[in-house]
């Protein structure tokens, strides 16, 4: 088989996590009316653009051996290539699992009122039910 060839079989799990991260963008855009973080969008959106990279990087790597057999670079400077690509590939994809992680933590939380203005717990000028220890209040006659 050409190197082409393990190249494609190579890339197969990362079309699923395109697939997959295409998905999870879809339906998080889909609920940020009911909620969703716009972190979670972000991090799918850096998700898919680490992932398409990646893609494209593993077929250009391909030529690799052109590379070397040309003279044009040596062994160390082709090293170098591979770590000045793999880096930022890698820290983007890390960023993307980070902020699905905060945003999944933050989703867990009640949300938050300002103070004074939390919600009731019934319509104004409703009797309150009497604290323990205190008598219950006087209702004036209507």
């Amino acid at each position: 088989m050409s190197t082409f060839t393990f190249a494609s079989i190579d890339v197969i799990p990362r079309v699923v996590q395109l697939v997959v991260g295409l998905l999870g963008l879809i339906l998080s855009v889909k609920a940020r009316s009911r909620g969703v973080s716009g972190l979670m969008v972000g991090a799918f959106v850096l998700m898919l653009v680490a992932t398409a990279a990646g893609i494209v990087w593993r077929f250009v790597s391909v030529n690799v051996p052109s590379w070397a057999s040309s003279g044009g670079l040596s062994v160390d400077e082709i090293q170098w290539i591979f770590m000045g690509v793999g880096i930022p590939l890698d820290a983007v994809a890390l960023l993307s699992w980070l902020l699905v992680a905060i945003a999944v933590a933050k989703s867990g939380h009640p949300p938050r009122h300002p103070a004074g203005f939390a919600p009731g717990p019934g319509p104004v000028n409703y009797p309150t039910p009497p604290q323990p220890g205190y008598p219950p209040t006087q209702q004036p006659p209507n």
